[in-house]
């Protein structure tokens, strides 16, 4: 239950005031888990210690559906409103957008190297649930992640323009 996926070097740490990992078409179709990311351990599982020497960059955590209860179909996606006047909420299984925030532990990665790229291996940890009728087998599903930094010029130091009145 862990995907590993690599990443191109971002910039120096003193560059940026806040990193995030951005998951992307996250299913929650299943049971609920927590998502663990570590940073350069791709030999990372649900057993690796939470610790900054196993590379751990934080957690996040999936509220799942635990299965479908419902009869064929019930439980499918559509990909768009059945017509041009259905103002319906979106299915309540529409993948997922979640963000996790790694900004520490990205700026001790980018202090121990200088290597082109790194890796991410993402693991997923699903408590024991014996009322759940959802696969436990492999819950951790997502259209990709991505790692974004911020620049926030305040943070680094660069003093903001002042505001002036309007008469």
């Amino acid at each position: 239950m862990a995907v590993t996926v690599k990443l191109p070097r971002p910039p120096p740490a003193e560059d940026f005031s806040r990193a995030d990992l951005e998951f992307r078409g996250v299913d929650h179709s299943g049971p609920s888990y927590e998502v663990r990311a570590f940073f350069n351990n791709p030999g990372a599982d649900a057993g690796t210690a939470c610790e900054v020497a196993e590379g751990y960059a934080g957690s996040l955590h999936v509220f799942g559906h635990g299965g479908c209860f419902g009869e064929l179909g019930h439980c499918d996606v559509r990909d768009e409103p059945l017509g041009v006047y259905d103002l319906r909420m979106p299915h309540q299984l529409t993948p997922q957008f979640k963000t996790l925030i790694v900004t520490e532990a990205l700026r001790r990665l980018l202090q121990t190297g200088g290597a082109k790229s790194f890796s991410v291996t993402v693991v997923a940890v699903v408590p024991d649930n014996p009322t759940s009728r959802a696969k436990v087998a492999d819950p951790l599903k997502f259209e990709s992640v991505s790692l974004i930094t911020y620049e926030d010029p305040s943070a680094a130091g660069i003093p903001l323009p002042q505001a002036t009145a309007v008469r």
